[in-house]
């Protein structure tokens, strides 16, 4: 009874510090929690918000809240209570007050909160707080119980332009004190320097715009369009966008068109003796966001589902860049079998232009030439009636299978794609691959296709002067429709006559020659909920301690990989990879070695070498690595890591050695994984600054379950990898 009390207080405590949080846009519960001892500069202020803060919290849960609106009833019913008692002295009937509009802000963001997510999929924000804000003022003005607090003009602290910014910032909890906006300012430097530098463009841009116009005023001071523009800018720019040239413009049309507002929608409330509150901010940010993630070329710089710092967007993005390609891009396996080249590219020379330049031919070359003899039969090209396969998981669209073959160096104008497969991909795109042989397609329409199946075989048909594999991806199943961009997915790649190399994504250029990696069990972890690894840990020479590994689904049905001193991190395992992103929790430098270790590991035994030009810096377990990583921002968050790997036959597994060099600085660390078939990794060790970390698994476990039984199993030391540790 007493844990599930310390549970529920601890979730209580959380949920508040959050919502103080969110007032300013700083999804962090630790800056909460300093943000509300803010609040009690004015203990009765302060402690009126508190109450609210709660009233809203249970109101929220009683309209079926769940966690992730928890925080927002909180700050909504906190943003009521501050209001209340900055607008009227305390007494019973202010806090009554105080209390109702709460319990109302509460149960509004729920039911506008859901109308607006599934209306327009924007969030509600702080809507319902200024709703309600705009009908307590008004209800205000019968109520003869309740007294106006008297004004107190803020104190100055620079005395210019400085303290109006700041005097916005503390405006956000109703303390418009530069003094108070100077505590919110170091909170935002602490959390994210990119939210100050957003912050202040905001600001500036608002302040210009209005300058330009040369606004009244007398007709501005009671508008709060200086706070408006800030709280626009920071959610735009900053809280669900990822940092680049684009968001900050946009954050910077936001917070323009939420002065904007303030101005229009002050003078028109006037009328009715009101104020805007916080409307203008809400109007903006729906706005562009709105329309921006509508706009496919956008979609993937936003993320209203999980917003974060925009530091850890940033690292998050350029992480799936890098190893899954560009969000836009359409992942695609090699529809092919063996070494083959690309004859053309995107963009290329020949047919490759203008809506239909997202396309790729492929051919095989030997000697430099596609043929032997003379090339005047089809059956002299290499690539000549050799498989194709599906490159991708969807369903048989159109089949086309009795155009002809076309002598070498002729064309067939009229029926252009030839004999062609379309494939209709899960997100409604199309897959095409053109001029096979004819009589040879093995698929018909409506059958459900793998990576890997056979479609049919090369040939020479349509516009085709020489046998080739035409694949591109385009938006509709009309012949001729615009293209998307797409990539290859695993393969080994070589470009004039280099080593191959592994790429997890990559589109080729003209002349590269590549091949599919080969589906392999190089796993570093097997992900079934409640698997896990249990490993003896150890630092230098100090006595060794027990450490775990296990997997688990969280409430959004990804695998997780937890440590059993609270680190985390989402999991990934494919035909292709196994990878590990967005790493949270507490700190764990054997969770991070582990996930520098083998956080990012090609599946296929062919690959022996590969790179990861974006691993967070802030995994190296040097202090000053991690701190650059922050205050470095965006030259320092990530480091270059270098693997290779090679059967040993004594362990009877894959070593695995990795260079983890961090950008600008050279602050590097070196690591060697021991990874067992069927069982994952069983040991690694790590240098650093003549540091010495090893790890070494003791027993394999499967946690129970219902229907599922529990068991564990020892796993046995390596006699070649215990003289590594």
């Amino acid at each position: 009874m007493l844990l599930i009390l310390r549970q529920h207080l601890q979730q209580l405590i959380k949920d508040l510090a959050l919502g103080y949080a969110w007032v300013s846009l700083v999804p962090s519960w630790k800056a909460g929690l300093m943000l509300a001892l803010l609040t009690f500069i004015n203990p009765s202020t302060g402690a009126i918000g508190l109450l609210c803060a709660i009233c809203a919290l249970y109101s929220g849960h009683v309209a079926g809240a769940n966690a992730g609106e928890r925080p927002v009833c909180v700050f909504n019913g906190l943003l009521a209570g501050l209001f209340v008692a900055h607008l009227w002295a305390v007494n019973i009937s202010a806090l009554a007050l105080a209390v109702f509009c709460a319990v109302f802000s509460g149960w509004l963001t729920i039911v506008l909160g859901r109308l607006a997510w599934t209306l327009i999929g924007l969030p509600i924000l702080s809507l319902p707080f200024a709703l309600v804000a705009m009908f307590c003022a008004a209800a205000g003005r019968s109520l003869s119980a309740l007294r106006w607090n008297l004004y107190i003009a803020p104190p100055e602290l620079f005395g210019n332009q400085a303290d109006k910014f700041l005097s916005a910032l503390g405006n956000l909890y109703f303390c418009p004190s530069p003094f108070v906006g100077l505590f919110i300012l170091l909170m935002l430097v602490l959390f994210s320097r990119y939210y100050l530098l957003i912050a202040l463009t905001g600001y500036s841009a608002a302040l210009f715009w209005l300058q330009l116009l040369q606004a009244a005023p007398e007709h501005l001071v009671n508008t709060a369009w200086d706070s408006n523009a800030i709280l626009a800018a920071l959610l735009v720019g900053g809280l669900f966008a990822r940092p680049s040239w684009l968001t900050a413009a946009l954050a910077t049309l936001a917070a323009v068109i939420a002065c904007w507002l303030s101005l229009t929608l002050g003078r028109i409330l006037d009328v009715a003796h009101l104020v805007p509150f916080s409307v203008p901010f809400v109007l903006a940010s729906w706005l562009v966001l709105f329309a921006v993630t509508r706009n496919t070329q956008f979609t993937s710089s936003f993320n209203l589902s999980l917003p974060d710092a925009p530091e850890r967007s940033f690292e998050r993005a350029q992480i799936s860049r890098g190893r899954v390609g560009k969000p836009s891009s359409v992942s695609l396996a090699t529809p092919f079998m063996g070494l083959w080249t690309v004859s053309q590219g995107f963009s290329g020379l020949h047919t490759h232009r203008g809506p239909w330049r997202h396309a790729l031919d492929f051919i095989v070359m030997k000697d430099g030439k596609s043929f032997f003899s003379k090339g005047n039969q089809l059956e002299d090209f290499y690539c000549y009636n050799q498989p194709v396969l599906s490159p991708a998981y969807g369903l048989v669209w159109r089949v086309v299978n009795d155009v002809p073959d076309n002598t070498p160096g002729t064309v067939n104008i009229a029926a252009q794609w030839g004999n062609c497969v379309i494939i209709r991909l899960y997100d409604g795109k199309f897959v095409v691959l053109a001029h096979l042989k004819p009589a040879t397609v093995a698929v018909y329409p409506g059958a459900w296709l793998k990576p890997g199946d056979l479609i049919g075989y090369c040939g020479n048909s349509g516009r085709s002067p020489q046998p080739h594999i035409h694949l591109h991806v385009q938006t509709s199943d009309h012949p001729g429709a615009p293209t998307v961009p797409f990539h290859m997915c695993s393969v080994l790649i070589s470009d004039k006559g280099e080593a191959p190399r592994y790429e997890l994504a990559i589109v080729p250029q003209e002349s590269t020659t590549l091949v599919s990696a080969v589906e392999g069990q190089v796993r570093p972890f097997y992900l079934f909920a409640g698997r896990g690894l249990r490993y003896m840990v150890a630092h230098n020479d100090n006595k060794a301690s027990e450490w775990t590994l296990r997997c688990e689904v969280d409430e959004l049905g990804r695998l997780m990989l937890v440590s059993s001193r609270g680190a985390r991190c989402i999991a990934e395992s494919t035909w292709a990879v196994f990878s590990c992103y967005e790493r949270s929790g507490a700190a764990d430098p054997y969770f991070d070695l582990w996930l520098l270790a083998c956080g990012y590991t090609p599946t296929s035994f062919q690959v022996d070498r590969w790179q990861d030009r974006f691993t967070p810096a802030r995994l190296l377990p040097q202090r000053m690595a991690r701190w650059l990583a922050q205050v470095g921002w965006p030259l320092t968050t990530f480091a270059v890591s270098v693997y290779h790997r090679h059967w040993d036959e004594e362990a009877q597994g894959w070593r695995q050695q990795a260079t983890h060099r961090q950008k600008f600085t050279g602050i590097s660390l070196t690591t060697n994984a021991l990874i067992v078939p069927q069982l994952g990794t069983t040991a690694i060790v790590g240098e650093v600054d003549g540091r010495h970390f090893s790890m070494q698994s003791v027993t394999v476990f499967q946690g129970a379950d219902v229907g599922v039984p529990a068991w564990e199993s020892a796993i046995g030391i390596s006699t070649s990898f215990r003289r590594t540790l």
